[in-house]
């Protein structure tokens, strides 16, 4: 189990976690989505950047939801070399923190946030899939 945190300018108002390598990010279909997603990256809309920065902080392998769940999808994280891991933050600003991940395979990932409308925070759970 672990934890990280980074406090970044969410440029465009929105926040990433992503794949450490061969990430394909998502695209915004109306731009109302509380967050979209491929299978090696996610975006989650937040707060505009001129009302303050926004904290994203990823579990994996814990369960301690704070906020409303607002998105859940699985992805699909590859084996990079030597060590598997997601980066997440603000790619736009160039704010990014990395994590590492107890090994490559399938994530369940839940995203919540203090507020639907303009999210401060955003919590992202990384549950390894067994199978």
């Amino acid at each position: 189990m672990s934890e990280s945190e980074i406090t970044v300018t969410p440029l465009n108002a929105q926040v990433v976690l992503f794949a450490s390598e061969g990430a394909e990010f998502p695209e915004w279909v109306t731009g109302e989505e509380p967050a979209v997603a491929t299978d090696s990256a996610i975006l989650v809309a937040t707060r505009e950047d001129l009302d303050r920065n926004v904290t994203v902080r990823v579990l994996i392998d814990e369960f301690a939801p704070e906020g409303e769940k607002v998105f859940e999808s699985t992805l699909s994280l590859p084996t990079p070399t030597p060590t598997p891991s997601v980066r997440f933050g603000s790619f736009l600003s160039g704010e990014l923190a990395e994590i590492e991940l107890p090994g490559a395979g399938e994530y369940t990932a839940q995203v919540y946030v203090d507020d639907p409308a303009g999210a401060s925070t955003v919590l992202v759970l990384l549950r390894r899939r067994e199978g």
